[in-house]
């Protein structure tokens, strides 16, 4: 995980920057692939935070004592583990002030087909996001009730089934995510989808980028119409390939030969259980050319995917919307893909090795 930071724009008034063109727009027109950019979470903590926390939480300098050593422990977790976390800010539906509204997560862990949820409420006050944290995801044994509320800081609740839809509206941190995520969440709010307004959690080249949870899969350049397609499945997976940034339960190779096993297989594909076996790849990315696999258990057939994957020439491309700073980003094609044994399903066809993103 990349631990909260003050980005460089925000350094600067608003009234002496350039106008520079969004990062969002300079990816679409250069056709950016967005494949394998999703994170690598082997669990994901959401805080429910109002939106003026979400820059305070981001703020390092200011953070306390207990939240340096919180941050501290999460980041010798991940570097003893090699699992990352995912920590979403997200912002609270009945709750107008963050400073009286009470604290309440949600803690998905890896799981069948993606992510299983637990939801927690409590009665600490948001500025208290760093217990929310430390319990979820350094010491889950506080998060367990023994019925005595007054014994414990949580309580946990039903959660409700369905998806949850985490659209990045931090239009402070890019203002890509300001101008294209709001008008996503507010269309699939007022479609009846559980949508909400979220923090900054990577990729705002993206934009609108959103995290689908519990199926842990991140998506691109979405639109409030497609947004609502994507969500109400009512396109194949075909059709949205170019969207999909990967399966955050798998590092950042085998995203993407986990996006063209759903293209083959459609939207069912979701519900099989996928684990990565790679060679030649490292830490989710690619080192030159390699063999990235993953095994899966579906329908109950278990069974092994592979393919190579192999550097395409890379873009240029603008590092946000406040900078005029470019750098290259890697593009990749997968070749070779095998499935033993196969699966069952839609007949198997070609399929579309493109570039796209490892990195």
């Amino acid at each position: 995980m990349t631990l909260p930071q003050q980005e460089d724009a925000q350094q600067i008034p608003s009234q002496r920057r350039p106008r520079l063109p969004l990062c969002a727009d300079a990816s679409l027109a250069a056709g950016e692939d967005p494949a394998g950019t999703a994170p690598h979470w082997q669990e994901v903590t959401v805080l429910e935070l109002g939106v003026p926390m979400w820059d305070r939480l981001r703020r390092a300098e200011d953070w306390t004592g207990e939240q340096r050593e919180v941050f501290g422990r999460l980041r010798e977790k991940v570097e003893a583990s090699g699992a990352g976390f995912g920590l979403l800010m997200s912002d609270t539906r009945s709750h107008a002030d963050e400073r009286s509204g009470p604290l309440h997560v949600r803690h998905y862990t890896r799981g069948a087909g993606g992510f299983e949820r637990r939801d927690y409420h409590s009665a600490l006050p948001q500025s208290e996001w760093a217990r929310g944290l430390h319990d979820t995801l350094l010491e889950p044994a506080r998060l367990q009730t023994s019925g005595d509320w007054e014994q414990t800081d949580w309580q946990q609740t039903v959660a409700p089934g369905g998806p949850d839809y985490h659209v990045c509206t931090h239009g402070t941190v890019d203002a890509a995510c300001g101008r294209a995520g709001i008008p996503v969440f507010q269309a699939l709010r007022a479609a009846g989808e559980r949508a909400w307004r979220t923090g900054h959690f990577g990729g705002h080249r993206f934009a609108a980028t959103a995290v689908e949870l519990p199926s842990g899969l991140l998506w691109a350049h979405l639109t409030p119409e497609l947004a609502l397609q994507v969500a109400r499945r009512e396109v194949p997976p075909a059709q949205v390939r170019r969207h999909l940034r990967g399966f955050a339960g798998l590092p950042g190779a085998a995203q993407l030969l986990d996006r063209e096993l759903l293209v083959r297989y459609g939207w069912d594909w979701l519900n099989a259980h996928r684990a990565a076996v790679q060679s030649g790849a490292a830490g989710g990315g690619v080192a030159g050319s390699g063999v990235v696999s993953l095994t899966f258990d579906w329908n109950g057939v278990q069974g092994t995917a592979s393919a190579t994957v192999s550097e395409a020439a890379p873009l240029t491309l603008p590092d946000s919307s406040h900078s005029a700073r470019s750098g290259p980003v890697k593009q990749y094609v997968l070749s070779g893909l095998t499935v033993a044994p196969e699966p069952g399903g839609p007949a198997s066809a070609p399929v579309f090795s493109g570039p796209g993103a490892c990195g």
